[in-house]
């Protein structure tokens, strides 16, 4: 009997990466059906009179649902924070200031881009702020002479150092597995260094040193102040520096960014970026209440216990395997695949982590790892789709161009956590 639940557990799992990669059903719904079958197959009772046994209505839906309410506040905060900075011109101006300061070197140009997208997306995320982003700085660097692929890629390079600073990003990894705070910051800053270097790399490759554009950027008439300019990375030093909750960070960067750019117009600027920052990220919210009633579902008592044995034999406990093994799985963050942490890769760490076999920085680091992977090369992301659109290239020309790239980053990260955190 348990060898038949094993079966159809991982046959669920295996129906639910099927649908969500062929689009037949997205991911915020998949999820909580998901972790709602597994409970089910596992033996969870749907309801039950004993207030101490774990249910399915009871421990995965309505505990599951509110399990990543730490991430979802954090999110929130950071989804307003994002609207300020967008509302005051910061970014934009952030873009312009970098291509002027480049000059008409392409290398330059895609340095300073690269750079001040990375600087943007520390303090953004989501869709609205990549349009943003993409409608500036592609056509800067088609202008200079930048393969059309190449400066689609490099928005996303850019996009992926800046959200390994992001704060509102780490919450998940805390609530999920329970990684150590102190450990997500300071494993964010050697995946940053590794990032960097890699993404410098691509340019150095892709962009040719002799191309040089037959247009200059003109000077930038933006009224927004250097100090303004340096907002979106103040919550970053306030968490890194000052040791300071992300949400109390984000929270002073709010008020601060809109009391130096429009101090008159303080209150309306905050109002409106806590409405239209809430109905930004209101998918995402539906996500991580899917994702926890996944995370419920394989965590329940009854499931843990027949998937323990089985995941424990295939874990890796030598650290070279564990580098090999998640190295070359990396590709399955793509097209919402098993080791994409906003899909099944949050449940599946769960169940790495029940099994004993390694760490929660262990299990984390190797998630994080390929979420760099995903998060640049994966064809299916919005933001893959959206800078593809604007560069008029195909979105898997992009996955062809930086894969090998974000390969290698992957194996760096998995590297420096085997000898160091594992």
């Amino acid at each position: 009997m348990q060898t038949l639940q094993v079966i159809l557990i991982l046959a669920v799992f295996v129906a639910g990466v099927a649908l969500m990669m062929t689009k037949k059903l997205p991911a915020i719904l998949a999820l909580p059906v998901m972790g709602i079958l597994i409970a089910a197959v596992a033996g969870v009772p749907f309801v039950s009179a004993d207030k101490e046994t774990q249910t399915i209505t009871n421990f995965v839906i309505t505990q599951g649902a509110a399990k990543l309410s730490g991430t979802i506040v954090v999110t929130i905060f950071g989804a307003i924070f994002a609207r300020v900075i967008q509302k005051e011109g910061i970014s934009d101006a952030i873009i312009r200031k970098a291509a002027e300061l480049a000059g008409d070197k392409a290398i330059a140009i895609a340095l300073a881009l690269t750079a001040a997208i990375a600087i943007i997306f520390t303090s953004m995320s989501g869709a609205g702020p990549v349009i943003m982003v993409s409608q500036i700085a592609i056509p800067l660097m088609l202008s200079a002479g930048i393969a059309p692929v190449v400066a689609a890629s490099l928005v996303l390079f850019g996009l992926n150092i800046g959200l390994l600073f992001n704060v509102s990003q780490y919450q998940l990894y805390v609530d999920t597995i329970g990684m150590d705070m102190d450990v997500i910051k300071s494993a964010s800053l050697v995946m940053g260094i590794v990032c960097i270097i890699v993404t410098v790399a691509y340019i150095f490759v892709n962009v040719k040193k002799g191309e040089t554009s037959h247009w200059a950027m003109k000077a930038s008439d933006s009224k927004v102040t250097p100090v303004a300019m340096i907002m979106p990375i103040f919550p970053v030093l306030l968490v890194f520096i000052f040791k300071m909750d992300a949400n109390v960070a984000l929270l002073i960067a709010i008020v601060l960014t809109s009391l130096i750019t429009k101090p008159l117009e303080a209150v309306q600027v905050i109002s409106s970026s806590v409405v239209e920052g809430i109905k930004d990220i209101a998918g995402v919210i539906a996500l991580m209440m899917g994702i926890g009633i996944l995370l419920n579902g394989v965590a329940a008592q009854a499931t843990s216990a027949l998937m323990q044995p089985v995941i424990a034999a295939i874990l890796p406990s030598n650290k070279f395997v564990y580098i090999i093994l998640f190295t070359i799985l990396s590709p399955l963050a793509l097209y919402r695949g098993p080791l994409n942490m906003y899909g099944l890769g949050s449940g599946l760490a769960n169940i790495f982590l029940q099994a004993g076999a390694l760490s929660a920085s262990a299990v984390g680091m190797a998630l994080r790892s390929t979420s760099v992977v995903q998060c640049v090369s994966d064809p299916t992301n919005t933001q893959n789709v959206i800078v593809a659109d604007y560069a008029k290239v195909d979105v898997n020309d992009i996955l062809k161009s930086t894969l090998p790239y974000t390969m290698v980053m992957a194996l760096v990260i998995l590297v420096y956590t085997a000898f160091v955190l594992f």
